[in-house]
């Protein structure tokens, strides 16, 4: 976190900002991954962002798509604009639509920088608390059971 605080200080951030392009080249990544029946790939965009998205219509449709595949969208909205629109991606109470076709998961998760500025500990919890869920319903939906985990010795410091 230390590390992030400093570099807002070197760093300046501008728009426009437009996120489409980039979660479309994730869920291509996705789709490859998913074409195996016993795919064990799942892929996380985390996107830092100091303002709404400019293309925002063409990122529901984005998302939309995604939603088949595996992947997640962690957003983390940082300053103080407004991300009302950030809220809606999240879809937590209502689900996305475009064109006709509904999101068939939510796989957005929002969190505002700002409301852990004073509980920074509480910050990863909140960033990852729906990733498990979408994990779990995207390969229950396609019937794939995880591969067992493997368990790695690691080797001696010196």
């Amino acid at each position: 976190m230390d590390a992030y605080k400093t570099s807002l200080l070197h760093v300046g951030l501008s728009g426009p900002t437009n996120c489409a392009p980039m979660i479309r080249h994730v869920s291509r990544l996705a789709i490859k991954a998913a074409q195996s029946r016993t795919a064990q790939n799942y892929y996380v965009l985390l996107i830092l962002t100091d303002g709404q998205f400019t293309d925002i219509y063409d990122c529901i449709g984005a998302i939309v798509e995604a939603s088949d595949y595996p992947m997640s969208i962690i957003i983390i909205g940082v300053g103080m604009a407004d991300f009302s629109d950030m809220e809606r991606l999240d879809a937590d109470k209502k689900a996305l639509q475009f064109n006709g076709r509904k999101a068939s998961r939510d796989i957005v998760q929002f969190v505002p920088f700002r409301s852990y500025v004073n509980t920074i500990a509480a910050l990863p919890g909140a960033v990852l608390q729906e990733l498990p869920r979408q994990v779990e319903e995207y390969y229950r939906k396609r019937r794939i059971t995880p591969k067992a985990v493997q368990h790695v010795q690691s080797s001696p410091s010196f």
